[in-house]
């Protein structure tokens, strides 16, 4: 198998410089609403973050609301060690989930939102691909939905990493391995979801999408015993 060809195109979206922080949680929140519509955020399952170019923090939803009610006001400012910054949110609880999304901005700095979300069909996926440590996403059109990829005669690598609740252990895990995985538009926790980004709300959520048809796609060739997913 070749190695992932380098996407072509900046990454940089060219409306993440100008939106204001109530824009972008405004922005984020709909794309959890719709995310929810899709069926990737279960019960009150999923987080969803959002940081102003250059910021050392960010906002990140806050923990056990549900997803499909999800509003700008509904974010909690932090910083990339997971301290709550605003003394007047104190009470609340940021998602525990919060040191992958720091990860994600200190890793790839053009972030502008993190979605990490629960459907079917990736939590499935993740399983069935844990013992090879991620799954080769290769000849689909869709994967020209990711930023800078302009051919489907490509080969993209989504790594899938083992569930845990150790959240430091496992942010350190995934930040060494990230990496060596480039160009990467995301990554799986076995048994547990996905997180991709971009940077824009739009570019997170067009990334958020093209992995769910993906994922549906390939369970499909599997279930019809296709040789590269059997």
């Amino acid at each position: 198998m070749s190695s992932p060809a380098q996407p072509t195109q900046p990454y940089l979206a060219p409306e993440a410089m100008a939106a204001t922080p109530l824009a972008l949680r405004q922005s984020v929140a709909e794309a959890a609403r719709t995310m929810h519509a899709w069926g990737c955020t279960p019960a009150t399952s999923s987080n969803f973050s959002a940081r102003e170019m250059g910021s050392a923090h960010f906002a990140i939803s806050v923990s056990g609301l549900h997803k499909s009610k999800l509003t700008a006001e509904d974010f909690l400012e932090v910083d990339f060690q997971g301290t709550i910054l605003n003394p007047e949110q104190a009470h609340l609880r940021p998602s525990a989930e919060t040191l992958l999304h720091a990860l994600v901005y200190q890793q790839f700095p053009e972030t502008q939102t993190v979605l990490h979300s629960h459907s079917v069909n990736c939590t499935v996926l993740s399983k069935l691909y844990e013992a090879d440590g991620g799954v080769w996403l290769k000849q689909f059109e869709l994967l020209k939905a990711f930023e800078g990829i302009t051919t489907h005669d490509i080969a993209l690598w989504l790594p899938i990493f083992p569930n845990s609740q150790d959240m430091p252990a496992l942010a350190q895990t995934v930040r060494t391995a990230l990496p060596e995985c480039l160009p990467v538009y995301g990554f799986l926790l076995a048994g547990h979801g996905l997180y991709t980004w971009g940077a824009s709300p739009a570019q997170a959520l067009r990334h958020a999408e093209a992995f769910e048809f993906l994922f549906e796609s390939i369970l499909k060739l599997r279930s019809h015993g296709y040789a590269d997913y059997s």
